[in-house]
């Protein structure tokens, strides 16, 4: 795939993942700031904010969060995981599980 093409693709998606940041939000009745206060690192309303405007770019494990915070399965999200091999996907020894 060429650069321009790439560019044009993740350009997308960052635009849909802004927009898909705003719309859980609203879908679950909360402010930034509750949003915000929800997650599981810290972060603040402006932060939310600065994602939702496309000022600043999510990491893709606060992402993963919003999604887990609204009840979606991140894998249904990422099309790419959803093709893989069921098996594949329960394979516990690529997985790490994090201990708290």
């Amino acid at each position: 795939m060429k650069a321009t093409e790439r560019k044009r693709k993740t350009f997308s998606f960052k635009v849909e993942a802004q927009r898909f940041i705003r719309q859980i939000r609203q879908e679950l009745g909360l402010s930034q700031a509750e949003l915000a206060k929800r997650m599981i690192s810290e972060c603040d309303q402006s932060t939310i904010s600065n994602w939702e405007s496309g000022k600043n770019e999510i990491p893709l494990s606060k992402f993963i969060d919003i999604l887990l915070i609204s009840g979606r399965d991140p894998v249904s999200y990422f099309d790419v995981f959803g093709k893989r091999n069921v098996k594949e996907n329960k394979n516990s020894e690529d997985v790490e599980e994090v201990k708290e």
